[in-house]
């Protein structure tokens, strides 16, 4: 799915500017579950932005060094993640690991728990 910008023209009506699936910056659009009693719904929208970001996808490829923090590692859950956006057929994919990933994480600060709702903007606080 792409964005379709209209604009008015000098008869008074509207044209496109482009087409629908014109705009090949655009990542493929997959879905992420959200199963009742998740609450991931703030993380998917994060995950998603950052996906639709093509500088954030492309630097997030191109980083090899970290320290991995194992069940704690968000880095590496999301770019397991963003591997599976690329190539999968399915039309939503589970968050699972980078919820648990992001809940380990903020253990300690009883943050981002799983199954309980929190906040989309607060996804992007650096670990203090």
């Amino acid at each position: 799915m792409a964005w379709v910008k209209f604009l008015r023209k000098p008869s008074g009506n509207l044209g496109k500017a482009y087409q629908a699936g014109s705009l090949l910056s655009l990542a493929p659009t997959v879905g992420l579950l959200n199963e009742p009693g998740q609450n991931s719904c703030f993380l998917n929208s994060a995950v998603q932005v950052l996906w639709q970001l093509d500088i954030f996808r492309r630097s997030l490829r191109a980083l090899t060094g970290h320290i991995c923090q194992g069940d704690a590692c968000i880095f590496c859950a999301l770019k397991t993640i963003f591997a599976q956006f690329q190539h999968s057929r399915e039309k939503a994919l589970p968050s699972d690991n980078i919820r648990h990933a992001l809940a380990e994480s903020f253990k300690d600060e009883q943050r981002f728990q799983l199954g309980l709702m929190d906040d989309a903007a607060e996804c992007f606080h650096c670990k203090r």
